[in-house]
């Protein structure tokens, strides 16, 4: 998952993720319902960045806001992981077309309803630290497009439960991802990942990621890895 608190990179920390499938683990589309636990767990995976941001403790409804877009035009993008009694154990947040998905937030006017609620702070923004946020955000778009051969898919964020880590549960959702892409003719599949996080590494080359380059933003180097679902 990334280094900031609703962002594009991918940085997600499972210690020694296990190479088969678990059985007591499942994985779909995530319920609109469900949102606010993978917020749960991605405030628990990255509760410094989060906080960073969103101040301590992080509020988690720019999050919810967010991701319930971006569940609603591309559903079947988003999944969950659950365990045996249906809980959310992680999730995978995907989108076949980053251009896409923009455009569909620009035909809604949705920035401007987030940023109404930004404003009138009911995120809980430290606006100091916001414009950090905005420079990362800069550095993507300009480079969201380097080394990139087909199409402008994106892993955006990914990250397990701390109770579950370790369990494969990270290299499940990877790969319903790629399949859920592949099953929309998707030719290309594109992720950072910062250099020091080797258990994510191990996850993505698993999964068929191969290193194309490398990029920087305020917080330093990501690897850019791209897949062919």
């Amino acid at each position: 998952m990334t280094e900031d608190a609703s962002p594009p990179r991918t940085d997600p920390r499972q210690p020694g993720e296990a190479s088969s499938i678990p059985a007591q683990f499942n994985v779909g589309p995530i319920d609109a319902r469900e949102i606010p636990d993978a917020v749960a767990i991605f405030l628990e995976a990255f509760h410094d960045s989060a906080a960073y941001v969103y101040g301590e403790p992080p509020r988690p409804d720019a999050m919810i806001d967010v991701w319930s877009f971006a569940r609603s035009v591309e559903p079947d993008a988003f999944l969950a992981a659950r365990d045996g009694a249906g809980a959310i154990v992680g999730y995978e947040f995907l989108t076949s077309s980053v251009g896409a998905l923009r455009s569909v937030a620009l035909r809604r006017l949705v920035p401007l309803r987030w940023l109404w609620r930004a404003v009138s702070g009911q995120y809980g923004i430290v606006w100091a630290h916001a414009f950090r946020l905005f420079a990362n955000k800069f550095s993507f778009v300009r480079s969201a497009g380097d080394y990139r051969t087909k199409g402008d898919a994106q892993l955006l964020n990914i990250a397990t439960a701390a109770r579950v880590r370790g369990r494969g549960v990270a290299g499940m959702l990877v790969g319903a991802g790629l399949t859920y892409l592949r099953s929309r003719g998707v030719a290309e599949l594109r992720l950072e990942v910062r250099p020091d996080n080797l258990p994510a590494l191990t996850v993505y080359q698993h999964a068929g990621f191969k290193e194309v380059g490398r990029t920087k933003d305020a917080g330093g180097e990501w690897i850019v890895m791209t897949a062919r679902p």
